[in-house]
Formats: structure tokens, sequence, C-alpha cells
């Protein structure tokens, strides 16, 4: 094999044979950035990016964790009494829900059963969230089901009062 590169360079003359090492020279290093350093570069900054974001993710989780502990040591007062079938429609209507129930009864012991047909996800989300802290009612019961459109659900829900 080095004998062949050896005649092969041999006759070639000495300007081929220096553009030939230049090539060799310029091609080896390109070649070698090209098949092995970048991508190890590129996957090193897509691991760093990565390691970013999960650090972002649990301090954001570790804040919400200290919020619900937060809220925790405010509710371990003791249950609030249920607020009342009145009241929560009231505060459907507040937050513009009430067209949205098609059903809100009472049960027996305390509970009240409420219905969604088609309801805006985020909305309903949002309006339990700022109920569940202090309306004295547990969540027996949630059934969600999605919609026909985009971000709409059907939902049902049993609450009970709090022990």
């Amino acid at each position: 094999m080095t004998d062949r590169l050896i005649d092969l360079l041999l006759r070639r003359a000495p300007r081929e044979r220096l553009l030939l090492g230049l090539l060799v020279i310029a091609v080896l290093p390109t070649a070698l950035w090209f098949a092995v350093l970048e991508p190890m570069a590129a996957r090193r900054a897509e691991a760093r990016a990565e390691l970013t974001e999960v650090r972002a993710l649990q301090d954001w989780v570790a804040a919400r964790a200290a919020e619900m502990a937060a809220l925790g040591q405010a509710e371990n007062s003791g249950p609030a009494a249920p607020i009342g079938l009145s009241a929560l429609e009231q505060s459907l209507i507040s937050a513009d829900l009430r067209p949205a129930v098609t059903g809100l009864a009472n049960r027996e012991g305390g509970g009240i059963d409420l219905r969604f047909e088609a309801v805006d996800f985020a909305v309903l989300m949002g309006w339990l969230s700022r109920q569940d802290p202090g309306w004295g009612y547990d969540i027996a019961a949630f059934r969600i089901t999605r919609g026909e459109e985009l971000g709409v659900v059907a939902a049902e829900l049993q609450l009970v009062p709090q022990v």
C-alpha cells in the first residue's frame, strides 16, 4: 500500500505533490471537525440548554410547593363552613360561568352536584382554583370529558362538606 502511494507521488511533479500535501493537511482537520467535533459541540450545547430548562422547572416547582405549603398552613386552622348553593351560584355568575351550568343541585348530606355541558377548560380551572381554598367543600368526584371544540370540555363535580 505504501509502495503504491510512494510510486504515485514520485510520478507527480513537485508542485502537484505540494498541492496534494496541502490538500491533505487542510482536508483532514476539516473532515475531523465536521465528522466528530462539531456534532459533539452541538450535543453539548443542547445538553446545557436542557439542563437550564430542568433547573428552571425545578425552581418553579419548588416555588409552587412553597406556595402550597403556605396555603396548607392557612387551611390547617380547621375546615371552613360550606358556602352554600346560592354563594356557589354567585361565584359562578361573577366568573361568567353561570350560562355554562346545566345542572346545579343540593345533595343529601349538604353536598352539591354541579354539571357543565360545554365550558372553557381554562376558565373552569381558574374558577376552581380560586374557590377551593376556602369554600368549605371537598371534591368527592370530578369527571371531565373533551368537547367538540378545542379547549371546551364537559365537566361534572360532586362537592361534599369538609369534615
